[in-house]
């Protein structure tokens, strides 16, 4: 059980969040149980006090619980139909060889009676460690979450037979009733297939060596090692990049907060982290530009996000109201460095230019991101003949990035694949001209297939400017693809992103 503090302090930590897939299926399972069957109370007073005396008589009974005769003949008559007692010679009731063995097979030496019952029901198992997994969200397929995998292949091609076994093993946690015991198994019978969503968070852990550590925050699939074996299958496929291109993206936006964590080409992640995310003791000069140490997706991170652009735009309004009336003191225009962009349109799209990792985006957080992003910008946006929201441009080599751009389709409503790569493919840019950019570059550390982004969030011209001229140079004659599900959108989309890398284009870069 981990500390509220703890848990503050892996959300700050946070890099990534990836949905893992863990297949599973429903199975109709018919089978016969012995259960515990509760005595009615008069019925096992009866039993106890005929156990404990060793006969009664019908008086002692009916005195005992101050009956009358018809009610005590109806208690009587009822023991004597379930061969609970029986008459002996002398006239007296005692207990019948099976109601004295209900007492001496009870270690507490009350009276236990089984009863064989039908019981019909639909039990899910996940097909990695075959566990019951209750009622869970079903999926048919995501293609954005990772798939995991059993180390067993037989798992997947005889899944009743491991289904039944499962059943057994795991019958008490299934069925709910006391003292059941499986007395025969009729059928089990496949039922769909389907995927439990897993998501899991990737944090930062500074003690000892700088390291990174899951975190599931599910009590039916944390614990399991075989699902824990299957994440870890699964993320050992990844490339691990070197981090030749930091130092050019240091000097490209000019980053003095992270040059000085550099020592002989070696940056020291761990004293940046202490410094400027957990003790804050260092920072940036100006308040127009955050630091930022996760992915954009995260929550805390995509609040932060969420709310300096909605603060963006109403300084953006605020100096386009003041646009005709400001004056400076000498009769000439108050000069505004954004007005020129703004003219053209109060609020533009925004353009998501993604690194070349294929673990990137893999949860929903992403496209609940930038469906904020586009609500934000779409209610200030009702003007504009084309559609508003986030351009989402996965990059890649060859056809590498069409076959990443289809695990997206699900994702993001304006999806594109280009050949673009910025820095090796590290970085990751999210701009909305004129009035925010979003800049990550993603780290890796050694032996590690989860990369740690670090950048900043800037409102500042000069860091808008280098934005719109790396997206510009990059995109001028390369070939964007669109990679949108729905055809008959396509068209309008394809329109609205030109419409945006023009604007970018045009961006006064001296």
């Amino acid at each position: 059980m981990i500390t509220l503090e703890e848990k503050k302090l892996r959300e700050i930590l946070a890099v990534d969040e990836i949905t893992f897939a863990i297949p599973a299926q429903s199975f109709a399972i018919e089978c016969s149980i012995s259960a515990e069957e509760a005595l009615p109370v008069v019925t096992e007073f009866a039993l106890r006090i005929a156990y404990v005396c060793g006969t009664l008589s019908p008086v002692q009974i009916q005195e005992f619980f101050g009956f009358t005769k018809k009610e005590t003949d109806a208690v009587i008559q009822t023991l004597l139909n379930e061969r609970l007692i029986k008459w002996n010679e002398d006239e007296l009731l005692e207990l019948t060889p099976y109601a004295l063995t209900r007492f001496q097979d009870s270690s507490d030496h009350l009276p236990r009676f089984f009863k064989i019952q039908e019981w019909n029901s639909e039990v899910v198992f996940d097909l990695i460690s075959f566990s019951p997994a209750g009622r869970p969200n079903r999926l048919k397929r995501v293609n954005s979450f990772v798939e995991l995998a059993a180390r067993n292949v037989e798992k997947q091609s005889r899944t009743i037979q491991y289904a039944e076994q499962a059943f057994q093993e795991h019958f008490h946690s299934i069925c709910k009733k006391n003292k059941a015991e499986i007395y025969k198994i009729s059928a089990v019978d496949a039922g769909e297939r389907f995927s439990i969503p897993l998501p899991c968070v990737f944090h930062l852990d500074l003690d000892g060596q700088v390291n990174i550590r899951r975190d599931i925050d599910n009590e039916a699939f944390k614990h399991r090692l075989e699902i824990s074996e299957a994440i870890t299958d699964a993320l050992s496929n990844q490339n691990r990049p070197q981090n030749n291109s930091f130092i050019d993206f240091i000097h490209h936006f000019n980053d003095s907060l992270f040059e000085r964590y550099v020592s002989n080409d070696a940056f020291d992640l761990r004293r940046y982290v202490q410094d400027v995310h957990l003790t804050r003791v260092v920072g940036y000069d100006t308040k127009r530009v955050t630091p930022l140490l996760g992915a954009f997706y995260l929550q805390n991170n995509a609040d932060l996000i969420l709310s300096k652009i909605g603060d963006e735009i109403l300084k953006q309004e605020e100096l386009l109201v003041k646009k005709d009336s400001a004056l400076t003191p000498d009769g000439g225009s108050e000069k505004m460095d954004m007005v020129p962009i703004l003219e053209k349109n109060t609020v533009q799209s925004g353009l998501w230019l993604a690194p070349q990792l294929s673990l990137w985006a893999r949860t929903r957080g992403a496209r609940e991101f930038v469906q904020k992003i586009d609500r934000l910008l779409d209610s200030k946006n009702k003007k504009n003949s084309y559609p508003v929201g986030t351009y989402v441009l996965i990059s890649g080599r060859n056809h590498s990035a069409k076959e990443r751009a289809f695990k997206y389709r699900d994702q993001f409503q304006y999806l594109f694949n280009t050949d673009i790569c910025l820095m090796d493919g590290k970085l990751e840019l999210l701009l909305i001209p004129g009035l925010m950019v979003c800049v990550l570059f993603h780290f890796h550390l050694e032996h590690q297939p989860i990369s740690v982004p670090i950048g900043f969030i800037s409102s500042e011209q000069e860091h808008l400017k280098i934005a719109s001229m790396l997206l510009s140079e990059s995109t001028h004659s390369k070939q964007i693809f669109s990679s949108m599900h729905n055809n008959e959108n396509v068209p309008v989309a394809q329109q609205g992103l030109q419409n945006l890398l023009n604007l970018i284009s045009e961006v006064d870069l001296s």
